[in-house]
Parts: C-alpha cells; structure tokens; sequence
C-alpha cells in the first residue's frame, strides 16, 4: 500500500511538472482559475473577509463548482476528497445515523470521531447535537451550500469550545443576480438509490431567497440498511440601506435509518429516527472602516431510537425486542455579536461577545430509566482579536476568555505572522489553543449499571503549531500549499477500566504531528488536476483516522462534455484503537461523464469504486463495492 501511495503521488506531481511547459495563458475569470486562487477571500479565521494567503492559520476551500460536480447528497464525501486531513467514516450506500453503529464520525489532526473535537458551523453558527456532543452527518447537505471554508487546527479563539480540532464552515447559498432561477436534479442507480433535490434562487432590487428541498432514499447493500431523509432550507435577505441587511434562514432534516450490525453480528429492528433543526437571523452592517453583526441562532433535535436485537446464536445481548424505544431531545441556542474596526492603514481588530445555551433529555423508560433528566448549561465568552499588516508582514494576535457553568473560566490565545516573500509565495506560522468542554453524554449518560459517565471530567485542551508555505507558479495556474503541525494537549477524554467497570477518564498527555498538502494546477482552460496528501503521527491513536490520505483528481470540459476522475488512496485506517489496534488500507476510484445538449439541462452517469474494492471505515460494516447512478440537472 505505501508503495502505491507513494506511486500515485510522485505520478501525479510529475505529470503535473511535465504538464507545466508551453501551455496557453488562461483568461483570470474563468471558473476554474478562481478555484485554483491563493487570493480568495475568506471569513472562517477572522469573522471578517481576509486573503487567504496572508491570514496565519491553514484554511482549505471547497466551491460551488466542485461541491455541484460530486452529485452526492451529503457534504462529507466532497469535503473528504478535497480537504487534506479530514477524514470521515460510512457505512453504506447513504446515511450516517445515530446511536451505536453510527458513521459519520468527523476526524481532522487525530481529533474528531464521536467526540465533538471537530466543530461544525452553518454560516458561523455552531452545529451539533449536544445531547451526543458530535455533528449529526445527515443534517449537512450539498445543495444548501454556496462554499464551504475548512480551518485546519484549533479555532477555539472565535468559535469555543468543540473546535480544539477545527471548524468546518458551511456557507449557505444565496441569491447572487436578479432574477428568478430554478435549478433542479434527479437521479438513480444501483441498490434502489434515489436522489432528488430542487433549488430555486431569487433576487429583486434589495430583497433575496433561497429554497431548496432534497429527498434521498436505499434500499442499502445489506439487509436491513435502508435509508430514507427530506431536508429542506430557506433563506431570506432585505438590503435595509447601502450599509445594513438582514437575513434569515431555516434548516431542517429528517431522517429514517436501519441500523444493520456488524457483519458478522447482524442486528434486527435496529432503527433511528431524527429530526435536526436550525433557525438564525443576523443584522450585518458594512461601512469604509467598521463592520459586524449580530447573530441569533436556535438549533434543535429529536431523536426516536430503537437500539434493536440480535440472533439467537450470537454471544451478544439482548437477543429478544427491546421493551422501550430511546428518547432524547437537545437544543442550543444563543447569539454571537462582532465589530472589526480599522484604525489605520493595514490594522483590523474585531472584538466579539458570544452566549450559547444548550441542555436537553434523555431516557428509555420515563419513570425508571433516565439518562439526562432536562439538564441546562451554558457558555459565555468575549475576545479580541488584533491583525496589523507591516510591509511583507501581518500579524495576528488574539485572546478569548470562555466560562462555562461547570468549569468556571478558561483563557485561549491565538498568534501568527505571515510574510510574503514574493508576490506568490507566502510563508506563515501560527500557534493557537483549543479546547473541549466535556459533553453531556460523557458526563451523566449511563447506558448500563455503573456505566461511563463521569461529572468529574475536566476539559480537554491543545495547542497547536502549524507552519505553512504557499506557493502560486504559471501566473497562479498552478498553486500549491504544504503544511507542517504538532500539537500538543492533555486531558483527552476515554473510556478506560477503573477497579473493573468502565469509566470516562481524562487520560493525560499527548502529541500528534504531520503534513498536509495540497496542489491544483489549470493544465489548459478546460483541464485542471488536483491533488491533496495528508500524514499523521499520532502518540496515542483514537479510531477512525487514518495515517496517510491521498486524493487525485481530474476535471476535463472538451465542448458539452464535462469528465471527472479521481482516485483516493487510504493508508492505515485504525479500525479499532488501543492495545490491539487493528487498522485496514484501500483505494477508490470514481468517475463521471456528463453532457450538455441544451444549455440548461445536463444528463449524467457516475461510477464509484470502480475497482470494487473490498473495503471498511468501521469495522463490521462492510462498504459497496461497484455502483453506479445516473440523471438529469436542470437550470431554468
């Protein structure tokens, strides 16, 4: 497998340096030369627009075009192809779930899995269950998203506590030119799958929408995988004058999923019936040397799950139905409030205040068998955040102070530079803090006598060193950006066995160091190859993350005709963590053909794991091996 990776790799550079002599200037408004730009502006690291290649942290982008071309309902395939690092488990042909046999587990740096280490953000508002402590997978869908922004590393300085690993900023779409447009997709292909998703996008004068709605069905590849899930999302926006707009938006998911069980413990009436929502409203304002805004968000879930049973010859218990279904219900709601000033030439500070409420419930039998009977807690915090532009030089400096009902305050610094040291390269260092408050299953939800919890769990904290250098060759046809981290933390949270009964404990020290690297280069004004690579060393190694992730992948438009291909190489994904680890290494590769015979419908066929790779992110759960879905886009 490393001979293979390292093949795949030193091909893909290769051709790409080959590639490089005697090709035409391409025009610097194409589609796919803004995808390729160091220059692209982005929120996600300073709440306000900054360059990318001047601001200190590590930030992957992922766009329109790309997201759009994956044809995948989800987010998480699309972002685990492009974005060196970030690793995410399946378990069939769609859905993720939740409850025991979930996947959908975000790993970034070796942080992540079901722990909430890894924060997800829609329009920089947090998104995650807080009953579990972990993103819900099914809530995050394609069509909703305009880009999405990844900050590679601890972003607990603007966003608290859960993003000790990073922050996945999902940035809605909106309504971008006059006019009505509707945009519409179906498709269908191997085990019963069905997609269908509509979009329609309006803008008149100073008033603007979004709304979409998606539907996806399977009957999965095992028995007992079936998967069903309507999403819908409306966004509304009102231009009160030249400096202030208000928005509004709605999202909700529902979700239905049969939970099959390892394969070699097949479980029965396993079932899980989810109800994510999300609503926010934000007064943004915009002048020459001030802007901010005020952000109201409430999320909410619901969560009917029946744990289901196994065979009569299996060693596992139970092995008859369940008397009582699982219960629970969450919310979190708050606000976030944000102004940057500029004083003078090159200076931004952006000062913001935060509170977020969260609490929730859950239990089988209501009068006997409660695992978090109402509770509430809640988190305020303010911070600054200073960046000062000095010839070649900008520097970041900040500090948050975060309190949290149960663990009093906690100080989180942030600091980088950047330098340009040519007009496309760029060299930048940053050091940053995170931290993770315990969740609410970790510190009352006992599933069995004695069980895990533990109210004397203490947060978990990092810091972060991360040094990066970014590169733009052929006029910015072709960028590249490699970076190196180590991180240190302590207090990790595990279930680890004390005087015989298993225990959440905090578990002392640890160190996980690696690379990232990404490159994209416009071969011709059709053609565009990119490639990511990622390595990871991890002192103490947690589930789900793997050692080396490789992706490459090739866009071709000759005329109508649009060609992907891609292939991802996975090297020592750790199946199982611990003293037995055991950890498993596969390829995919995927492909899709697309036409055009009229300028506003597109018909298309797409194949995954061509090679039908026998493979698994969690084990037990066996993945497909060849699929293949086909369909229809409309743009009127």
């Amino acid at each position: 497998m490393e001979k293979r990776l390292r093949f795949l790799i030193l091909s893909c550079l290769s051709s790409a340096i080959c590639l490089a002599e005697n090709i035409p200037t391409a025009p610097q408004d194409t589609v796919i030369n803004k995808a390729v730009n160091l220059n692209e502006v982005v929120i996600t690291g300073s709440r306000v627009p900054v360059p990318r290649d001047v601001i200190p942290v590590p930030i992957s982008v992922v766009h329109r075009s790309t997201i759009e071309q994956s044809e995948e309902t989800s987010l998480l395939p699309v972002l685990m192809q492009q974005v060196p690092g970030l690793f995410a488990t399946s378990r069939g042909m769609a859905g993720y779930g939740v409850s025991g046999g979930a996947a959908g587990g975000i790993n970034m740096r070796g942080f992540g899995g079901g722990s909430g280490q890894v924060l997800i953000l829609i329009d920089g508002h947090p998104q995650y269950a807080t009953i579990y402590g972990h993103p819900v997978a099914d809530a995050y869908i394609a069509s909703d998203a305009q880009r999405v922004e990844v900050s590679r590393g601890a972003s607990s300085i603007l966003y608290g506590a859960s993003a000790m690993g990073g922050a996945i900023n999902i940035i809605t779409r909106q309504a971008t030119e006059d006019g009505n447009k509707l945009s519409a997709r179906l498709m269908a292909g191997s085990y019963g799958t069905q997609r269908y998703s509509i979009t329609d996008t309006y803008r008149n004068g100073r008033f603007s929408g979004v709304v979409s709605g998606n539907h996806e069905r399977t009957d999965g590849h095992r028995p007992n995988s079936d998967f069903d899930s309507w999403t819908g999302f409306v966004k509304l926006g009102y231009d009160l004058s030249e400096n202030w707009k208000t928005i509004g938006n709605v999202n909700i998911a529902k979700a239905k999923a049969q939970v099959p069980g390892q394969e070699n413990n097949p479980l029965l009436d396993g079932t899980t019936d989810v109800l994510r929502g999300m609503a926010g409203f934000s007064l943004e304002n915009n002048y020459k040397k001030t802007r901010g805004a005020v952000n109201f968000y409430y999320n909410w879930g619901d969560h009917e799950i029946n744990d289901g049973y196994y065979t009569e010859n299996s060693s596992s218990n139970p092995k008859t139905p369940r008397p009582y279904l699982f219960y629970s219900t969450d919310y979190m709601g708050g606000v976030n409030i944000y102004q940057a000033v500029n004083l003078f030439q090159g200076n931004t500070i952006t000062g913001g205040f935060d509170v977020k409420l969260y609490g929730g419930n859950a239990y089988r039998d209501p009068e006997n068998e409660i695992y978090a009977d109402h509770v509430k807690l809640n988190e305020v915090a303010g911070y600054i955040l200073a960046q000062q532009q000095l010839w070649k030089f900008m520097l970041e400096a900040g500090i948050r102070l975060e309190n949290h009902t149960l663990y009093g305050t906690e100080w989180v610094p942030q600091a980088g530079v950047s330098f340009k040291a040519a007009e496309q390269t760029s060299l930048k260092f940053s050091f940053s803090k995170g931290f993770r408050s315990p969740n609410m299953r970790e510190l009352y939800m006992n599933f069995f006598p004695g069980g895990p919890s533990n109210p004397e769990l203490n947060p978990e904290r990092s810091f972060s060193y991360d040094f990066t250098l970014s590169q733009g060759l052929l006029d910015n046809r072709l960028s590249a950006e490699l970076t190196l981290y180590y991180i240190k933390g302590d207090n990790m949270i595990a279930v680890i066995p004390v005087d015989g009964i298993n225990k959440n404990m905090n578990t002392g020290e640890f160190a996980n160091k690696g690379i990232e690297f990404s490159l994209n280069y416009m071969i011709l004004n059709n053609l565009i190859l990119n490639t990511n690579y990622s390595y990871l060393d991890m002192e103490k190694a947690i589930t789900g993350a793997p050692r080396n992730k490789f992706y490459a992948g090739v866009t071709y438009q000759p005329g109508k005709f649009t060609l992907n291909a891609g292939a991802q190489v996975v090297d020592k994904l750790y199946l199982v963590a611990g003293e037995n680890p055991q950890t498993t290494s596969y390829t995919l590769v995927d492909a899709r053909i697309a036409y055009r015979p009229l300028k506003w419908m597109q018909v298309f066929v797409k194949g995954d794991n061509l090679l039908g790779e026998k493979y698994e992110t969690m084990i037990g759960y066996p993945m497909p091996g060849t699929t293949f879905m086909g369909g229809v886009s409309l743009n009127l």
